[in-house]
């Protein structure tokens, strides 16, 4: 799921003018609405309602967040903050801003912008795909263990 901006279309099809454009402002705004599935832009008081974080639509655990300049830092943080991943792509060297954020936990990783097959980014993407896969296949198997203790425990306080 992403976001960047809707468009008004023609009688065509094809874009004619930006409806809605996230900018730098409204970045974690989307984060949150992304996170709560709260997609309607106009519904301000469903996204800044309390919302229990196992009642998510996407937890921030799952969530992966590229970015490429300072607008992007507090969502790599606010990201990375909530169990989440961020990463920081550079065009060219990688440059001193990168390297801090990488030293400051503001991103998990920095790769190039190369998107191609086998790249870095790529190779980023796929393991952190396979850290949250596993770690759901755990929390499915502790609440299937919980489950059956509180099955056990309950028919061991029938018997009594």
């Amino acid at each position: 799921m992403a976001y960047a901006a809707e468009y008004v279309y023609n009688e065509k099809g094809e874009p004619v003018w930006p409806a809605m454009a996230v900018n730098y402002t409204n970045k974690t705004q989307f984060i949150y609405r992304i996170n709560k599935g709260v997609l309607d832009v106009t519904d301000n008081e469903r996204v800044n309602e309390h919302t229990p974080h196992d009642m998510r639509r996407v937890p921030f655990t799952n969530m992966i967040y590229v970015g490429d300049g300072t607008t992007d830092i507090p969502c790599m943080k606010l990201v990375r903050s909530r169990g989440g991943h961020s990463i920081a792509v550079y065009d060219g060297r990688r440059s001193a801003m990168v390297n801090d954020m990488l030293i400051h936990d503001r991103v998990q990783f920095v790769a190039p912008a190369d998107y191609s097959e086998g790249s870095e980014i790529e190779r980023i993407v796929f393991g952190i795909f396979d850290s949250v896969a596993a770690e759901s296949r755990n929390i499915a198997l502790n609440r299937r263990q919980v489950d059956e203790a509180q099955r056990m425990l309950e028919m061991d306080i029938l018997r009594r």
